[in-house]
């Protein structure tokens, strides 16, 4: 899936792991229930994602430059992903800081 344009695509139930997601767009996509186990969403935009109680982002590769605005994680999940050690950096498409876009509380 790196670079892929994903907008709206579903993976609904899905178990991505180990998955590239590098610079793709997975804008509104909806991942509910979706593991995403060594996934790589390294640069990936994955604004307003429909998430669910049950997605799981732990054990997720790379984080860096993705850009999760108006995304809305579960607290557990947000808290996660703020202390991954690849939250960091700026999306290049989309100019938003990784850690900003989580809205982590540093």
């Amino acid at each position: 899936f790196r670079g892929s344009n994903l907008v709206g695509a579903s993976f609904f139930d899905a178990t991505v792991d180990g998955s590239n997601f590098e610079d793709a767009d997975m804008t509104l996509c909806n991942v509910e229930m979706a593991q995403f186990n060594r996934a790589n969403l390294r640069n990936a935009i994955v604004r307003e994602m429909y998430v669910s109680g049950s997605t799981l982002f732990e054990g997720v590769k790379d984080i860096e430059g993705s850009d999760w605005s108006e995304t809305q994680l579960r607290k557990d999940q947000q808290k996660y992903l703020c202390n991954h050690p690849t939250a960091k950096g700026t999306n290049p498409v989309t100019g938003v800081d990784t850690r900003e876009s989580l809205m982590c509380l540093d």
